[in-house]
């Protein structure tokens, strides 16, 4: 494929566009699933067992995507979705929305969803191969960009040196391709959550996340881990962030439950009845500690707090 504007040649295999190298991620080797595409495209998506869904930990819910209700799109509504994977995000979108671009570093990934969009007769997907620093797009062309579970992980970029420069930069592309008025969704963890004192960060360590960056690299190199690049942040830490990257346009937070990977319950971080309401209502627990926390979880002051200590973010970004 040759771009009409600068000439530059893309090489398309199996009619997926490749603008970057493919870089294969998943819980299944890659010919796995290369394997299983196939034979979805030969016998239909019913071979598609449970058993093969689960190794995926792949599900047909659709309320990834949930967090879109607080979103202004239509029919006419072209979104980017980055890092776009099986398509759990791409694929209740396009039941919205006119046009979903999907890119993801993996081939194989995009060549199941692809299959899954012709099998759900979605014809208003487009998918290729592609990361955040060469994206095929003309500026302000889209009204909705979709970074879920990403950010964090653009900092293992190679083209700068220091992380948080690498997601300034990709931000900063973000920027560019909104129209104004355009949308950034960023769904992702918050780098002090409580969930972190017995559970690994990003980069397989404990408590990595509360170190300082310094300390967090140097700990993860004794450790055999290499450097430390998978930065998270606070709210205050997205918003300076943000700030950072040119949005001059303050963003609005909402606390996902139980994460942002699967948001079944979606509360404005500012509406602390509601915070308190859902953990009454969705959190529960047979030990005794968690039911003492979750008592106190009554007291308005004790959630005002909470909030800082959530796992993750659903963050909402305005372009102006």
């Amino acid at each position: 494929m040759v771009c009409s504007s600068c000439h530059k040649e893309v090489l398309v295999k199996d009619g997926i566009p490749l603008f970057s190298p493919n870089i294969y991620w998943g819980k299944i080797p890659e010919q796995e699933l290369n394997a299983i595409t196939v034979q979805i495209q030969k016998d239909g998506f019913h071979t598609f067992t449970p058993d093969l869904q689960k190794k995926l930990d792949f599900t047909y819910d659709e309320d990834r995507a949930d967090w879109r209700l607080y979103i202004p799109l239509t029919k006419d509504s072209v979104v980017l979705d980055v890092g776009a994977g099986l398509g759990r995000i791409s694929i209740p979108l396009a039941r919205v929305c006119g046009r979903v671009i999907a890119c993801d570093q993996s081939q194989a990934r995009m060549a199941f969803l692809k299959q899954r969009a012709k099998t759900l007769n979605l014809t208003n997907i487009d998918v290729f191969v592609g990361d955040i620093y060469d994206l095929p797009l003309q500026n302000h062309s889209v009204d909705l960009i979709v970074m879920n579970g990403v950010l964090e992980w653009v900092g293992l970029t190679d083209k700068y040196k220091d992380p948080r420069v690498a997601q300034i930069k990709a931000l900063e592309i973000c920027k560019k391709l909104l129209k104004p008025g355009g949308r950034l969704y960023i769904g992702i963890e918050n780098r002090w959550a409580s969930t972190y004192l017995r559970a690994t960060d990003h980069g397989g360590l404990l408590y990595t996340s509360y170190m300082p960056r310094f300390l967090a690299d140097w700990y993860s190199r004794m450790r055999g881990k290499g450097a430390y690049r998978t930065y998270t942040y606070s709210k205050k830490g997205y918003e300076k962030l943000f700030r950072d990257s040119g949005f001059s346009i303050k963003p609005d937070f909402y606390l996902l439950f139980p994460g942002y990977n699967l948001p079944r319950v979606i509360v404005p971080h500012e509406q602390i009845y509601m915070f308190q309401y859902a953990i009454k209502t969705f959190k529960h627990s047979n030990n005794a500690l968690k039911k003492i926390l979750l008592s106190l979880m009554q007291v308005p002051t004790i959630v005002r707090v909470y909030r800082f200590f959530f796992f993750s973010f659903g963050i909402i970004v305005k372009h102006d």
